[in-house]
């Protein structure tokens, strides 16, 4: 689940990028997680994603979010901030025109607290440095308001054209 229309402005990057079939946030995948990305209305530089854990996303004890999960919602949010970011230092809406991806180059996840399954959490990303072919976010996991998995990632820009897939 992710966040819904009220509860950050703009469509999801990932309802807007062509193709995306991803388990984390594809909206061409409905078995996946469906996480939704979008800029935050206070701060146009930090993207913002809310994700709802169900029952089935715990570790081993029963109240703790899987850690492979937890990666995988930063990897996700961190890698359509790329897309986005890059989208908008173009000046194009996301998926018009020649389409732009981002694969993982690097994650790198801190665990330092459990995440509760039975909680909303709030991803929070932000582009620290851009280049031609690599594109570095930092992007946090908060729940009850506690920072519980900080990530730094580079994401390498592949050269795969979108629709040979």
């Amino acid at each position: 689940m992710g966040v819904g229309p009220a509860d950050v402005a703009g469509d999801a990057f990932q309802d807007l990028m062509p193709f995306n079939h991803c388990w984390g946030c594809g909206a061409d995948n409905p078995a996946g997680l469906r996480l939704k990305s979008r800029w935050s209305p206070d701060d146009p530089e930090v993207a913002l994603a809310a994700f709802r854990p169900r029952a089935e996303h715990m570790a081993g004890p029963r109240h703790v979010l899987n850690g492979g999960i937890i990666a995988t919602i930063l990897d996700c949010h961190g890698v359509c901030t790329s897309v986005a970011d890059a989208y908008r230092r173009e000046g194009r809406a996301i998926g018009r025109g020649d389409t732009i991806w981002f694969a993982t180059g690097s994650l790198d996840v801190r665990y330092l607290a459990p995440v509760p399954v039975d909680a909303a959490v709030e991803l929070r990303a932000r582009v620290i440095e851009h280049g031609e072919r690599k594109t570095v976010v930092d992007c946090t996991l908060v729940a009850a308001a506690d920072v519980c998995a900080p990530s730094i990632r580079g994401a390498c820009s592949p050269s795969v054209a979108a629709g040979s897939e």
